[in-house]
């Protein structure tokens, strides 16, 4: 059945998706950022690589893919949309692909397939699967880097890792941590075999392996020969980056203005609210070993929670355009929450607390090395954006949701695919229904996620 699903899961999403597609595609030519998307990719569908919006502040790959719709005369903002929905097409076969991997057989086909038509019919993912973004195809290029690091295809991996840099910046984020956890598991896996013991009997935090490292020149050199066999391709990504980093100054190319770099730790508090409530077959699993867990460290949870309330007040930080364009949910939120009762951000803090535990239960059977690498991950692609925008926490989110521990599929399971599907008619409903009109635009508006 397993090469049946590579089939059915990628043709079955574009045939359901397809209907949806022309409805939305029909409706506008520009949906709010397609406004400096769709130009600049039909400028380079028709190689006029001379033009460039200087509002722009990614890399070019998305517009650079466009390149393959030349030859069929595919030039036209439907064609540009559909890359975007082919790209989800493939996004679902590789979920399948890489949680059935990580699941080890223990799960079976089916169930990979139905975790996987859960994670591409995300809410907000799902939505800019019809739209010309970066975000869905940005989402393919990880997954394929991730798919083949998984397997140590290393040199493949590094040339998607790099056409996931093209798509969107941050995505060098996910290389590190990755190179990182491949450096982590190799010193493990050295050590283990110097010692013929288990590679679970290695604590990455304790000091017998550094000990044991550092005390053999000829471990040492075994472990670096490895590392540099393996990360060197990774090694050709990141470091052109932090050169650009150092000549460009940051990590935005083109118009800075609105994307300067500050820390925002909330971010971490925002994420993890998302990951929990959009995650809800993990969260209804992890629910009373978290509560345990908050049990058993109740000064631990009690201090963990003043600190999240003095982060929350020192370190709360509103971008301009989240309180100016209403075409977003998180302006709703922020507007009749947030923003209205000054009490509200404090009295999310045992959300944010509960929220975080939930994460860390759905992860603790996670080698070291990941338990390590992902959150410094999160932190360093989250909390130096200064706007919340919630499609900053699609790739994050699919990374921590395919890795989340196994159980036998249940109605926790079905509850979360049937949420993701019911809230999925409930916006296209409001994006269909709703228009409002901007002084500056001719054109309806519209509320997307």
């Amino acid at each position: 059945m397993n090469g049946s699903w590579k089939l059915v899961l990628p043709v079955g999403f574009v045939l359901y998706s397809l209907p949806l597609f022309l409805r939305v595609n029909g409706t506008s030519d520009y949906v709010i950022d397609e406004e400096f998307h769709i130009p600049q990719g039909l400028a380079f569908c028709r190689k006029e690589f001379d033009v460039w919006d200087p509002k722009i502040t990614t890399f070019p790959g998305l517009y650079l893919i466009t390149l393959i719709l030349n030859p069929f005369n595919l030039c036209t903002v439907t064609g540009l949309r559909m890359l975007s929905l082919a790209g989800a097409g493939i996004n679902i076969l590789l979920l399948y692909k890489i949680r059935r991997r990580i699941l080890a057989g223990s799960g079976g086909n089916s169930y990979a397939a139905h975790e996987a038509i859960t994670m591409s019919v995300l809410p907000p993912l799902y939505f800019f699967s019809h739209l010309y973004y970066t975000d869905t195809l940005s989402l393919t290029m990880v997954l394929m880097f991730y798919n083949y690091w998984q397997q140590e295809a290393h040199l493949p991996a590094a040339v998607f890792g790099a056409a996931s840099v093209l798509m969107r910046q941050t995505n060098i984020v996910w290389i590190c941590m990755a190179t990182g956890m491949t450096v982590l598991d190799t010193l493990i896996h050295q050590c283990a075999r110097t010692k013929a013991v288990p590679k679970d009997k290695i604590q990455l935090l304790g000091k017998q392996l550094w000990i044991q490292l550092f005390s053999s020149p000829q471990l040492l050199c075994n472990c670096i020969l490895s590392i540099l066999a393996k990360c060197c391709f990774y090694a050709s990504i990141i470091l052109p980056f932090v050169g650009f980093l150092f000549i460009n100054g940051s990590i935005v190319v083109g118009d800075k203005s609105a994307h300067e770099a500050s820390l925002h730790i909330p971010q971490l508090f925002y994420f993890a609210v998302f990951a929990a409530g959009f995650g809800i077959s993990n969260t209804i699993r992890q629910f009373r070993p978290a509560a345990d867990l908050i049990r058993r460290n109740r000064v631990l949870s009690i201090l963990a929670m003043l600190l999240i309330m003095l982060v929350v007040h020192l370190n709360t930080e509103v971008h301009p355009y989240l309180l100016a364009d209403n075409r977003h949910y998180t302006f709703y939120v922020w507007s009749r929450l947030y923003g209205r009762f000054w009490w509200f951000r404090y009295a999310m803090a045992p959300v944010y607390l509960f929220s975080i535990y939930v994460l860390f239960c759905g992860l603790r059977h996670m080698p070291d090395s990941f338990k390590l690498m992902f959150p410094l991950s999160l932190f360093l692609v989250l909390c130096f954006q200064r706007l919340l925008e919630l499609r900053y926490f699609l790739v994050p989110y699919i990374l921590f949701r395919l890795n989340t521990r196994y159980t036998r599929k249940g109605y926790a399971e079905w509850l979360e695919l049937g949420a993701h599907l019911l809230l999925n008619v409930a916006t296209f409903y409001v994006y269909f229904t709703k228009e409002f009109y901007w002084q500056n635009y001719r054109a309806p508006q519209r509320i997307i996620w």
